[in-house]
């Protein structure tokens, strides 16, 4: 031991060195920590589904597109809709109950029903994709994949 505190005395500057080092290393990790941790309350994340559904009574019957906020901070909706090969098909009788601001945790949705839709499906190939598709007034994009159109 004596001999440890011998050479720390005739080496003190190596020995500030090594400390000088690893506060910066200490000094950096918190940097990246706090800035890593500030970022958290402002994240964006948007979940989109889709499925078929079934009308009251049996009366009707389609596809529907369904957006979550998942996120920490609220997202403006812009479209919502179906994106077939760089087109957007949106249910224009219900597109102000999906442009709307979505707070964390809620969900806005769009029906497209089989009878309406599927004379403008009959346009397209029908080995033709068909995404769900959401965009934000931000201009996030968020596409995912449903079925191709004869399939639907």
């Amino acid at each position: 031991m004596k001999n440890i505190i011998e050479w720390c005395n005739y080496n003190s500057g190596f020995i500030q060195s090594v400390l000088a080092v690893l506060t910066l290393l200490t000094s950096l990790i918190a940097i990246v920590v706090s800035i890593k941790t500030a970022k958290i309350p402002y994240k964006k994340r948007i979940l989109l589904t889709s499925g078929s559904y079934i009308g009251i009574g049996f009366i009707d019957d389609g596809l529907h597109i369904t957006c979550i906020n998942c996120g920490n901070r609220a997202i403006h909706v812009k479209k919502l809709g179906l994106l077939i090969k760089k087109e957007i098909l949106m249910n224009l009788k219900t597109i102000g109950d999906s442009q709307v601001k979505l707070d964390p945790g809620c969900e806005t949705t769009q029906y497209f029903s089989s009878e309406n839709y599927g004379k403008v499906f009959k346009k397209f190939n029908k080995n033709s994709r068909v995404y769900a598709y959401v965009e934000d007034t931000e201009g996030t994009i968020v596409k995912k994949y449903v079925c191709r159109i004869k399939d639907i």
